[in-house]
């Protein structure tokens, strides 16, 4: 059998880890779907791959790109859903990566719950579940300064 995943959702179609995102994976046919997780502050397990907020996806609640990787272990679950993950930051390499990908304002970082709940009447989809990776881009928490 061909195990056919789904990469953090169908990034190259939707804001990747997302529900939206995960939702066309499974209308795609996938059999697994493969996401990263974190936990924040105060004990909710979202879907995100890196250990902090990219400023290359993440905008704050003023709609700004965020300036940093704002570390997700730093924020709650409710602060955490401030900011938006619906699009790619225009030029940067995620961007030219995923020149199709159509953005979706609004979306927010989902928790794995949410995905369980997705799934829920789907049988036979799998899970391929990772920590978060360790990254070389260094997540500080905000008011910090860089070393």
């Amino acid at each position: 059998m061909i195990d056919v995943q789904g990469h953090r959702g169908a990034r190259g179609y939707l804001p990747e880890n997302t529900l939206p995102a995960f939702a066309r994976a499974l209308e795609l046919g996938v059999s697994t779907l493969e996401l990263d997780v974190g936990v924040t502050r105060d004990g909710v397990v979202v879907i995100h791959h890196d250990r902090g907020l990219n400023p290359d996806i993440a905008r704050g609640p003023d709609g700004q790109w965020v300036e940093h990787a704002v570390p997700i272990h730093a924020l709650t679950y409710a602060e955490l859903q401030r900011y938006d993950v619906g699009r790619l930051r225009p030029g940067s390499g995620y961007a030219r990566g995923f020149a199709h990908q159509q953005p979706l304002d609004g979306t927010r970082i989902p928790r794995l719950a949410d995905l369980f709940q997705l799934t829920e009447s789907n049988r036979t989809i799998r899970f391929n579940i990772e920590p978060p990776a360790r990254s070389t881009r260094r997540c500080r928490p905000r008011n910090s300064r860089a070393p």
